[in-house]
């Protein structure tokens, strides 16, 4: 079995796998390469400025949630995936790599909070600021699960339990969906 589905609080190779099958992380790799990252549910490779202190993706237009959600992944699915992981009812198990967000909390916060370091221009652009001009290796940990896309709209009120259940009730964003999960075993 996996440890989550939710792609905010997964940590082990097994729930990686079923992640990377079930959502579109704004940069994968390509099965036959495994080494560099290629864009996903991203157009194109991030830009990162010259300081290295901001890093801006802009996100594919036309990828869908799955049911029960079936509407357009915008930029604010990505932005709230990132903040919910800093929640103490999410869980989240790596912030090692995301902390350097500006605004980014020190500790686990109650519930969702926003976070000042990343913005959404429009609904195909994310922008990350950084407290320290380390965007190459920001941008690199960005195929990491967390960057999974997951609609605020639909899953908030799992998010507000503690610990959240958005787990028993996962979107898909990619080719693949659990069908049913309701007792948290595959």
């Amino acid at each position: 079995d996996v440890d989550f589905l939710d792609p905010g609080k997964s940590y082990y190779t097994g729930g990686f796998q079923v992640i990377y099958a079930m959502h579109r992380t704004l940069y994968s790799f390509e099965p036959e390469d495994g080494v560099n990252p290629v864009p996903d549910l991203a157009e194109s490779d991030p830009e990162i400025s010259a300081d290295k202190k901001t890093v801006t993706v802009k996100i594919r237009k036309g990828v869908k949630f799955g049911p029960p959600v079936d509407r357009e992944v915008v930029a604010d699915d990505v932005k709230y995936a990132v903040e919910r992981f800093f929640s103490i009812n999410v869980g989240g198990q790596y912030p090692g790599y995301f902390n350097v967000i500006e605004g980014a909390p020190k500790e686990p916060t109650k519930g969702v909070k926003p976070i000042s370091g990343i913005t959404t221009p429009d609904d195909y652009t994310i922008v990350f600021k950084l407290s320290q001009p380390v965007g190459v290796s920001f941008a690199a940990a960005l195929v990491m699960p967390i960057t999974a896309p997951v609609p605020r709209d639909f899953a908030s009120e799992f998010d507000a339990k503690n610990p959240s259940t958005y787990n028993t009730h996962v979107v898909a964003s990619g080719p693949y969906m659990v069908e049913n999960n309701a007792d948290g075993e595959l």
